[in-house]
């Protein structure tokens, strides 16, 4: 191909030799003449070899083909071996090849690097040029170029072809243009012509493509073109004096596509992202978002990645809103916003650092101006939902949700050694609160964690197992301090019967505090504290199995695990006032009861493997010894039910039944299937009585024709009678290009969006409104 025709330079002195020397006399050659170098093979219906200038015409069915010989394979041995080296299952051995050996076993090998076909050719020996006309066309591996006429210099690596065509591999990138010019060796030059990063076929219209009267083609770079439009089926949709596109099969610097959006409260709003190829392992893009309404809202996304456990990948937006203002009283009342802050941000991160000997560190950032920015930018580029996304993909850690009010922020650094483990962390907390209670969230700084199980093999199938740890308790305003817990247990099988599970364990718990008031807070108790404790717990079970083989599929068979069990759990009632109060630790309660209930396993065998779970059933009820719940002792009765009739598609249901006359208090349903189409479909309700919540939340994904998508999600109140936020999108994918009809509704905005995706473009093309 063009981009390989330095090739042709390379050959154009043996070429020139070769048609002096073989073609004989001053003028006409026979028909069908055949010209062999050591590099090239050229054959055409009649060769003509003028002396001044001197040159050589070719007519007719012309072919140039230029051939590399391959190496020839590496030495290697012959194994011989006997009927006793057989027998004795020794090694054969070895005989090496000698190069006479690889002549002898065939002739040299080739392989084809430029394939030039043309109805009419002239080689200029003095230019060292060719012009070519009629079904002109250049064929490499990697490239296709099409014409019906051109010129090359071969000497330079350049040319000009008139009505081309350009079929790059990489990226499926499709030229066309009325004069495309090769200005180097990588580049050309278009004009009046059109680019599209798919497969088109021959007289085939491009479902979309970026038309130019000038453009400017890196194959490492970019597309850059004047007074561009965008066209779909060659109308055009959107016009620009200057475009600047990917055309590239690496990371370079430039300006990505830009985002167009409109809604009710920003107006107008407009993202052009800037990218900057820093390093093979690190770039930044720089957000130049803009709003109508609102003002700028800069924004900065930094990505780095040494390895696949160390990388990293940070995110920072900044707003002055002009609409965050006393005096914009329509903007509040209808959407309910709480803030009065105009200094408005977002910064969020998250990193991964694997060091040597099996040390873990793990960074999440996540600050937040006030706690009506998630909401209000859930959209676009910079927005909550493609955020999450995008730290879900990379690091398999999604942020919280984007209605929380306390948003952490972590240090963390982990090692294990088989069974034990330590885990020390420092924790953060952006509360965006309207706190007005006096006391701050609490902070670790820091936090260490040491746990793990140790069998004592000396003392017989006794195994000790411990929770330790130490926390600093840091907090602007209120009562921190430092506190170790201290957990060790003793547990062991109990051999009641050869037909019983059952086991024991016993565990001391000793706390200590230093007490310490931050702020205004006053702490009236002693300053140091401890609490000692202990507790035991104890359950026997057994196991029932039984095989149920499955009515025609042989080897198949239902198998049902029943495991009814009874646990007893006792803890001392301890005085606790004293103590501060910083998680649940720090209150255990009083317990001294009974736990007993029937799990049900039920799992499908092919042969001697598990094929699946197939469905799960648990019941379960508590029974209180305690003096205080002498009237109602019993709990609610817990049910569980798993059933998965098919491999992708499952139901769960959990409920809790009230026994002393209130019915159902709590009900959690869900339901999930997917398929191998990509359709999924995904529902869950929840209800609790005690907190007056019901919901029901909706997904659906599915296929409606072939090249027709829809998806649908929801999330409905059913307690207050309201749709929280609901989104459907209608979405036809194209071999090469996509287009998304989508609606949004929440509680304070709905905004319907029109979003173009292109193949092979680093960014969505789209705008809402």
């Amino acid at each position: 191909m063009i981009k390989n025709l330095p090739g042709i330079v390379r050959s154009s002195v043996v070429f020139l030799s070769a048609m002096l020397l073989f073609v004989p006399g001053p003028s006409n050659l026979s028909a069908a003449e055949s010209v062999a170098t050591e590099e090239w093979d050229i054959t055409a219906d009649k060769l003509t070899r003028f002396d001044q200038p001197a040159s050589i015409v070719a007519e007719g069915n012309i072919v140039l083909v230029k051939r590399k010989q391959l190496p020839p394979p590496s030495p290697t041995v012959r194994s011989e071996s006997s009927d006793w080296s057989t027998l004795l299952e020794e090694e054969p051995e070895p005989t090496e090849i000698t190069p006479a050996d690889l002549e002898e076993e065939g002739e040299p090998h080739y392989r084809t690097e430029i394939t030039i076909t043309a109805d009419w050719a002239v080689y200029d020996i003095a230019l060292n040029t060719i012009k070519a006309r009629g079904n002109v066309s250049v064929i490499t591996d990697d490239e296709q170029l099409y014409a019906d006429q051109g010129e090359v210099n071969l000497e330079q690596e350049t040319g000009v072809f008139k009505q081309a065509t350009i079929i790059r591999k990489e990226h499926d990138l499709h030229l066309e243009g009325e004069v495309v010019e090769k200005t180097g060796f990588k580049t050309y030059h278009i004009q009046n012509g059109w680019v599209i990063t798919c497969k088109v076929e021959a007289d085939e219209t491009a479902p979309w493509s970026f038309a130019a009267s000038d453009a400017v083609i890196e194959q490492d770079g970019y597309a850059v073109l004047k007074h561009a439009r965008f066209r779909v089926k060659d109308v055009p949709l959107l016009y620009s004096p200057w475009l600047m596109i990917p055309a590239k099969s690496k990371r370079e610097t430039g300006f990505l596509l830009p985002e167009l959006l409109s809604s009710e409260n920003s107006g107008f709003g407009f993202n052009l992202p800037f990218f900057w190829n820093i390093s093979d392992s690190t770039d930044l893009t720089v957000y130049t978002q803009y709003y109508s309404d609102r003002g700028y809202m800069p924004g900065l996304e930094f990505r780095y990645v040494k390895s696949e456990t160390d990388r990293g990948l940070f995110m920072g937006n900044y707003l002055h809103d002009e609409l965050s203002d006393e005096s914009e009283t329509a903007y509040y009342a209808d959407t309910e916003f709480t803030h009065d802050n105009q200094d408005r941000y977002w910064f969020r991160g998250k990193a991964d650092q694997d060091f040597a000997n099996g040390w873990m560190t793990r960074l999440d950032v996540d600050i937040v101006s006030d706690r009506d920015y998630l909401t209000e930018f859930n959209t676009g580029m910079t927005g909550f939902t493609k955020t999450n996304e995008k730290f879900l993909g990379s690091f398999g850690r999604s942020l919280e949700s984007k209605t929380e009010d306390q948003r952490t922020n972590t240090l963390g650094v982990q090692k294990a050694w088989g069974s034990t483990s330590l885990a020390a962390e420092l924790l953060a907390i952006n509360d965006v609160r309207d706190n007005t209670s006096g006391n701050s969230p609490l902070w670790n700084l820091p936090s260490v964690d040491y746990t793990g199980t140790l069998p004592l093999e000396t003392f017989g199938d006794i195994t000790l197992s411990w929770d330790s740890s130490y926390y600093n308790f840091w907090r602007e305003e209120g009562v921190g301090g430092h506190r170790v817990d201290l957990y060790p247990r003793l547990s062991a099988p109990v051999p009641l019967s050869q037909y019983l599970e059952s086991r024991a364990e016993i565990g001391l718990r000793d706390t200590f505090y230093v007490v310490q008031e931050y702020g205004d807070a006053e702490w009236t108790e002693d300053t140091t504290q401890n609490r000692a404790l202990f507790d035991f717990n104890a359950e026997v079970g057994t196991t029932l199995m039984r095989a149920f083989p499955l009515e025609g599929e042989a080897g198949r068979s239902l198998n049902h695990q029943i495991r009814p069990f009874v646990e007893y759990g006792f803890v001392p009632d301890i005085d606790q006032d004293d103590l501060p109060r910083f998680d649940g630790i720090d209150r255990i309660g009083e317990e001294n009861g009974i736990t007993y209930g029937i799990d049900n396993f039920f799992n499908l065998f092919d042969g001697e493997m598990e094929d699946r779970e197939f469905a799960y059933a648990s019941i379960s009820q508590s029974y209180s010894l305690l003096d205080d719940d002498s009237d109602e002792p019993f709990s609610a009765v817990n049910l569980q039910v798993r059933f998965q009739p098919i491999e992708r598609l499952f139901f769960d249901y959990r409920t809790d039944f009230d026994v002393y006359g209130e019915g159902f208090v709590r009900h959690f349903f869900e339901t999930y299937y997917s398929n191998d189409r990509g359709d999924f479909f995904e529902l869950e309700y929840y209800f609790d009585d005690g907190s007056n919540d019901e919901q029901i939340n909706g997904m659906l994904s599915t296929y409606l024709a072939a090249n027709w998508r829809t998806e649908l999600s929801f999330e409905h109140s059913i307690s207050e009678g309201e749709t929280n936020e609901a989104d459907f999108a209608l979405i036809y994918q194209a071999l090469c290009w996509s287009v998304e009809f989508a609606t949004q509704y929440t509680r304070t905005d709905t905004a319907f969006m029109v979003v173009f995706s292109l193949a092979n473009i680093g960014s969505e093309l789209g705008f809402s409104y």
